[in-house]
């Protein structure tokens, strides 16, 4: 089985003492909704957290104020048709502070894999993700964030 490694993020900003967090409306392959995440470029994951995050969601290095490696890591496997195989994937964990000015710009998206992208509360994120594994990520950045206080 060939593995394939990458990132997910929770990205999130603050506006008037209010945490919002990044969530993305995917119609590329699949229809839902997800974090940001992608495969890993160059064997960098911190690079491929900030080039994922200005190719999904339009999201400038500039807007990233803070970018820490979670102790989580998603994994799922998936059979690919063409190549006749399971694929499984492993991806990092992130948890990534944005500036609370920055705007979510999906039209951009070099591969087309999202129709919007909004950040919201964390309720509405919860409700929203396709997938258990995003929403324990979720979880996990949560978690992390109320013991750093």
């Amino acid at each position: 089985m060939k593995t394939e490694k990458g990132v997910a993020i929770v990205a999130y900003k603050e506006k008037r003492g209010k945490k919002r967090f990044l969530v993305l409306q995917r119609t590329k392959n699949w229809e839902g909704w997800e974090l940001p995440k992608g495969h890993l470029e160059q064997d960098d994951y911190t690079e491929t957290v900030r080039l994922e995050l200005e190719e999904e969601a339009g999201i400038s290095e500039g807007d990233i104020q803070d970018l820490e490696e979670l102790d989580s890591v998603l994994e799922w496997s998936y059979q690919d048709e063409e190549q006749g195989e399971e694929i499984k994937r492993e991806y990092k964990g992130f948890l990534v502070k944005i500036s609370g000015d920055a705007i979510v710009d999906t039209r951009q998206n070099p591969h087309d894999e999202h129709e919007n992208g909004f950040f919201m509360k964390k309720e509405d994120v919860e409700s929203l993700l396709t997938y258990e594994n995003q929403k324990e990520l979720l979880q996990d950045a949560l978690t992390k964030l109320k013991a750093e206080g």
